[in-house]
């Protein structure tokens, strides 16, 4: 008689994991009924929702300056705008990441190049974006992939060495650290979405921090229909911009939910600490080893790696079904797919009169990790209590000890 649920056998987990998403209560509600009876809906000017969200969110980041946007890819369009991005410069890109991390240069008609990433975190390698620079590189977006901080040790030295502008893209990376500073804060611009999923959740929204005030002014001009908050005479405009203000519904939202965030990190991190730790006992699943430098871990979706060898030789995408069939949701890590593999960019040919063909660009990590090794947990997983990570281990266990069912 088969034993696993993916052959008719009887489930571990019966119930929901975790905790619903996002998690809300009278808190935002009388947050929307403030700004609905206040008669401000726009932001801008004293006592704006959008401008304590800016201060709050960039103070709690260790930023100077906050910016915000309507979307986290708004805000790193912003952000490689103020950086000094134009038409036809190279801005170097991780591989693994959600498609706008490299989308959002389309915007500005330049063109991404593609790094290989580092398999102990599937964040970008210091070591192939330094190779990959040339004399039309004006720039990088380094993705803290899962929200597990990328080497900004190394980032940094390339970035000082070759006087190249850093972007964070912070969108899975709330409140993770870097040796004791926030992220976002540490690059020369910190790009964040604020959308429902993630661990800081507005509906939808962005932020950009910084801690240079010549960036600033270029952000909130780009932002705001070349405006800035700072100039007596607001009818002048600067350059080409564009309006990608943030309503102050979102900004109400994002201050009720942000009173949460400490507590649901904490929560999140005792949580994968645990079962990192049991995981390890476990033939052919491998939990990070976490860098010491890494001194706060706030996870979107918590990495792990899958060795396929090590588990009876069982394909990755079997044992995802087979753990998924048991009631844990396992799925692929890293964001699956290289960016570099989705349709819009194997349709591209060519850019600016320079021909490109993404179809023959190939980054040996990225891919062995999509496609045998990275696995994920969504961060609302870890918000339950501790017997919902011994409830997932067993399904793990379960799995691991009857590999032979998935054979046949």
């Amino acid at each position: 008689m088969a034993k696993l649920a993916i052959n008719g056998g009887e489930k571990v987990i019966t119930r929901s994991l975790g905790r619903e998403w996002p998690i809300w209560d009278e808190c935002e509600e009388r947050a929307l009924l403030d700004v609905l009876h206040s008669g401000r809906w726009w932001g801008g000017g004293e006592g704006s929702k959008v401008r304590q969200f800016e201060d709050t969110f960039s103070a709690y980041q260790n930023a100077k300056y906050g910016i915000t946007t309507t979307s986290g890819t708004q805000a790193l369009i912003c952000a490689l705008a103020a950086a000094g991005v134009e038409p036809g410069d190279e801005v170097l890109v991780p591989a693994l990441s959600f498609f706008a991390s490299a989308t959002c240069l389309l915007f500005l008609n330049a063109v991404p190049i593609f790094v290989d990433v580092d398999p102990s975190s599937y964040n970008l390698s210091a070591e192939a974006l330094e190779a990959a620079i040339t004399d039309r590189t004006r720039a990088a977006v380094v993705v803290h992939n899962g929200g597990y901080p990328a080497d900004m040790d190394a980032i940094m030295e390339v970035s000082r060495k070759h006087d190249l502008p850093i972007i964070e893209d912070c969108a899975h990376a709330h409140g993770s650290e870097w040796k004791g500073t926030r992220v976002g804060a540490i690059g020369h611009l910190g790009a964040f979405s604020l959308m429902a999923g993630k661990t800081l959740a507005g509906g939808e929204g962005g932020i950009i921090l910084t801690n240079h005030a010549q960036f600033r002014e270029k952000l909130y001009a780009y932002m705001d229909m070349g405006r800035w908050i700072e100039r007596t005479d607001k009818s002048v405009r600067l350059g080409t911009t564009t309006n990608f203000r943030m309503p102050e519904w979102t900004a109400a939202i994002l201050l009720a939910q942000l009173t949460r965030l400490d507590e649901q990190i904490e929560r999140r991190e005792r949580n994968f600490t645990y079962l990192a730790e049991r995981l390890k006992e476990i033939d052919g699943i491998e939990p990070f080893e976490r860098d010491s430098r890494v001194t706060r871990w706030s996870i979107y979706y918590w990495n792990f790696k899958y060795q396929q060898k090590a588990f009876d030789d069982i394909p990755r995408n079997k044992f995802i079904e087979a753990v998924n069939a048991e009631g844990a949701s396992i799925g692929v890590g890293a964001h699956g797919q290289p960016i570099y593999q989705q349709p819009l960019f194997q349709s591209i040919h060519a850019s600016h009169d320079k021909p490109i063909d993404y179809t023959q660009v190939h980054c040996p990590e990225a891919e062995r990790i999509y496609q045998t090794e990275a696995l994920s947990m969504s961060q609302r997983c870890f918000l339950g209590e501790r017997v919902d990570m011994d409830l997932i281990l067993e399904a793990i266990r379960k799995v691991r000890g009857h590999t032979d069912e998935l054979r046949n």
